[in-house]
């Protein structure tokens, strides 16, 4: 049998279960602290922005999810009225005149969409023609519009002087809203030119401004931001989804260069070019097309078939604009604000977390390390701390590609590494295993 009598050169030998516990004891209120301590600069927002790295890092692997979305609504959430120019002749002048625009909202009062976005700059110029004050009154009834407002950008390779020159605005700049959280280089945003036409002084109470502007070539593409001095501004069809997914644009986070797109509040995401253009595929989510003449019949017959009815019905934004069938003829501005939006509301959303269920995932961490702590040698613990850290960080992928589930992981890393610190400072020694 061996001989276990302590001598001068051999001590008498400790069980290491003993040692672990008084390790584990003093790692908890640690852990504690810590966890608590990331929780309080988290809340103030000082680790918000490695959370949100590696949000944009998670997006950029699986971005073909939110350009390509295999899921596609059965019922259009964009419906879009048109004023066919095929049709100036049933209008009473054109563009149609504000009496004309009353009648095509009280025919869509009974609807009660959620965003209203009507393209076309409500402008009769001077002097001014009757029924402006009827039609802002027409405007009341419904509960988020955004009027757009003619502008223009300075094309890409222009002269460096007029790039440098302020826009023309006439003041309007200042009721716009901005982007305050912008990530990468911002200049790569179109900047505005000049203002060229916005909506009739009376009818800008009743709703929110937004630029309408299109690419120089006139591709199928619209400017999701632009620049008006050193600020970025959100266009029309920025203003329209963050309407229709109550997004704030304080809770917004807009990116340029790669991975570009903007990250909205209700877990959405909007897939942009480097330059932060929002690019259409006309046929990617199909748009149901309602003439505007068969609103102004005014209750006399009920022009609008029972499949337009349906569309009406459920649609949850209406885009009025002028719109056109002609050959050979682009995209109009109303068609492409409809099939964008149409193209954002459909794309998956992004799950984050509970509070609930991050609290889980913060005491699996918890419990990672402080077995961390009290069970690893201190010449393993750094690479102990790693693998488990590894391990997080590759289920946080997996759960975001497989289900686009999001969860910060600064919390569950910061406790790992801590528990990994600890172990350093008074883990196992060799001699206590042995």
């Amino acid at each position: 049998m061996p001989d276990d009598t302590p001598t001068p050169d051999k001590p008498k030998p400790q069980k290491a279960s003993g040692r672990s516990w008084w390790r584990l004891i003093l790692a908890l209120p640690a852990l504690a602290a810590v966890g608590w301590y990331v929780q309080q600069e988290q809340s103030s927002g000082r680790f918000q922005q490695v959370d949100e790295y590696f949000e944009d890092f998670l997006i950029a692997n699986g971005r073909d999810r939110f350009e390509n979305p295999i899921a596609i609504p059965t019922d259009s959430p964009v419906v879009l009225i048109r004023l066919r120019e095929e049709d100036t002749a049933e209008y009473a002048s054109w563009p149609p005149p504000p009496l004309d625009w009353r009648m095509i909202l009280e025919g869509l009062k009974e609807y009660q969409p959620e965003v209203l976005v009507i393209t076309q700059p409500l402008n009769w110029g001077r002097p001014a023609p009757e029924f402006i004050p009827a039609l802002a009154d027409s405007l009341l009834v419904f509960p988020s519009i955004a009027l757009g407002m003619e502008g223009q950008i300075i094309p890409a390779g222009a002269d460096s002087a007029k790039d440098a020159a302020p826009a023309f605005t006439g003041g309007l700049d200042a009721t716009l809203p901005s982007f305050p959280r912008v990530r990468g280089d911002a200049t790569a945003a179109p900047q505005l030119s000049t203002l060229i036409a916005a909506p009739e002084e009376a009818l800008r109470p009743q709703a929110e401004l937004g630029l309408v502007l299109r690419a120089p070539d006139g591709g199928a593409q619209l400017p999701y931001a632009v620049r008006i001095g050193d600020k970025v501004h959100p266009t029309l069809i920025a203003q329209a989804i963050s309407r229709a997914t109550r997004s704030p644009f304080a809770a917004q986070r807009l990116r340029f260069g790669a991975g570009a797109g903007a990250r909205l509040a209700d877990g959405s995401f909007v897939p942009l070019t480097p330059q932060g253009d929002l690019s259409i595929k006309p046929d990617a989510v199909p748009v149901p097309l309602i003439n505007a003449l068969d609103l102004m019949t005014g209750g006399l017959t009920d022009a609008l078939t029972p499949e337009n009815k349906a569309h009406l019905k459920s649609a949850k934004v209406i885009v009025i604009g002028i719109d056109t069938d002609l050959p050979d003829r682009p995209l109009s501005t109303a068609r492409l604000h409809a099939q964008a939006l149409a193209q954002a509301l459909s794309v998956p959303r992004i799950q984050t977390l509970g509070v609930q269920q991050q609290w889980i995932a913060w005491g699996i961490a918890a419990l990672a390390g402080l077995w961390i702590a009290a069970r690893t040698r201190r010449g393993r613990a750094l690479f102990t701390g790693i693998l488990f850290i590894t391990l997080a960080l590759t289920g946080c992928l997996l759960a975001f590609q497989s289900a686009l589930i999001w969860c910060p992981p600064t919390i569950p890393t910061a406790l790992i590494a801590a528990g990994s610190l600890l172990a350093l400072i008074w883990g196992r020694r060799p001699a206590t295993d042995a």
